[in-house]
Order: C-alpha cells, then structure tokens, then sequence
C-alpha cells in the first residue's frame, strides 16, 4: 500500500481487495500511519471489493483514530463500494468524500 504525507494528512492507496484475507495487514498498516499526521485519508480510487472483515477494520481503524483524536476521511468509493457502505449503514458513520481533493480540504 502507497502511501504519503500532503500538509497535515497522511494519504494512504490500497489496491485491489480488502478482504478477510488482507484485512489484519491492511488495518496494521493504516493503524502505523495514524501518528504521521492529523488526518488519516484513505483512497478507495483502486479498490475493487470490501467484504465484512475489510468494513470491520475500518472500524477499528476508526476508534483508534478517535482515540487519539484524529480525523479519519476515505476518499473516492467506486459505485459498488459506495453501494455496501450505505446498506450497512456505514456511510452515516464515516466521512466519505467524492474525490481526494474534497477530503483534503
């Protein structure tokens, strides 16, 4: 996973699949990143699928990020992925953004 620093946020670059196969490694990867910077922005623009356990990390990742009073954005959800968040209602809980350039801001 890609990742790198603009102003006060650190942008991290999953690809292809959050699954429950990549879903620990992915969570510790983005859990190393929170203390680079004061928001934590994950660009969805290269995944492909999230299953139960990749939208469980996140919310993990979402605690930890609150715990250490931090913002956490994701940024660009294809339409499919866009889709799972709102009928798991996650939407109302994350802070979702079209494009990387809105959850800069």
């Amino acid at each position: 996973m890609d990742m790198e620093k603009k102003d006060n946020a650190v942008i991290l670059y999953p690809k292809g699949e959050i699954n429950a196969y990549h879903a620990s490694d992915f969570k510790a990867k983005v859990i190393d990143s929170i203390s680079k910077g004061e928001k934590v922005i994950i660009d969805f623009s290269n995944v492909d699928y999230i299953d139960s356990a990749g939208l469980g990390s996140l919310v993990a990742i979402l605690k930890r990020v609150k715990t250490e009073k931090k913002e956490m954005r994701l940024a660009s959800l294809k339409p499919n992925l866009k889709r799972i968040f709102e009928l798991t209602k996650l939407d109302m809980v994350f802070d979702i953004f079209d494009d990387l350039e809105s959850a800069l801001k």
